[in-house]
């Protein structure tokens, strides 16, 4: 069991590793389709304000991702019809990716539709399916874990500032926001469309 520790202790230290490589750099071109069928380009459908780009490329590391989708909608999108006692989103773009690739690519069309099937109509503009290559999103963006969600938080010109990967905790919600608020200041709703 202590053995069993140590690995996993060893393996999320590397994983921080391969994370404070990434900040600094600016986020590569990811094109595909959201799930209302539209073109989207990033990180230039996020310029001129920061966004954040969650990341999944298997069914074990969508299955994770899938525990930030709600606390993220309720931090980057107003649900309608919940003005009352209800906090402004941040003033920031969301993007989830799924990322099909490899021999996953064949099926691609009925992943796209599970996708849609189990998406409220409100999200759909922000999942965004990726049909290509994994190789240069790995080695630019430590997509090193396959299981695991990963996450970028960009500058407004897409510049990585900040990342987190795995499963949702309160913490990793925690120093995002605190990522957010130094980021965007108190005047973060003045600019909201």
């Amino acid at each position: 069991m202590q053995l069993k520790t140590q690995f996993l202790a060893l393996v999320l230290m590397l994983a921080n590793i391969v994370q404070a490589q990434v900040v600094g750099k600016m986020f590569p071109a990811l094109s595909g389709e959201n799930l209302l069928d539209k073109s989207v380009s990033l990180p230039q459908a996020g310029k001129g304000k920061v966004t954040l780009i969650g990341i999944a490329y298997s069914a074990k590391s969508d299955e994770a991702l899938q525990t930030w989708r709600q606390p993220l909608f309720n931090l980057f999108i107003k649900a309608p019809g919940t003005d009352l006692f209800q906090f402004e989103p941040y003033d920031a773009n969301l993007y989830f990716v799924a990322m099909v690739t490899g021999i996953n690519r064949v099926a691609s069309g009925k992943i796209e539709t599970k996708l849609k099937e189990k998406a409220e109509e409100r999200w759909k503009p922000y999942i965004i399916l990726y049909r290509g290559s994994l190789e240069p999103y790995s080695e630019e963006l430590g997509l090193k874990n396959k299981d695991l969600p990963y996450f970028f938080l960009l500058d407004k010109n897409g510049k990585i500032v900040y990342t987190t990967s795995g499963t949702y905790t309160a913490s990793k919600q925690r120093e995002l926001e605190d990522k957010l608020t130094e980021m965007l200041g108190d005047n973060q709703f003045q600019n909201k469309k």
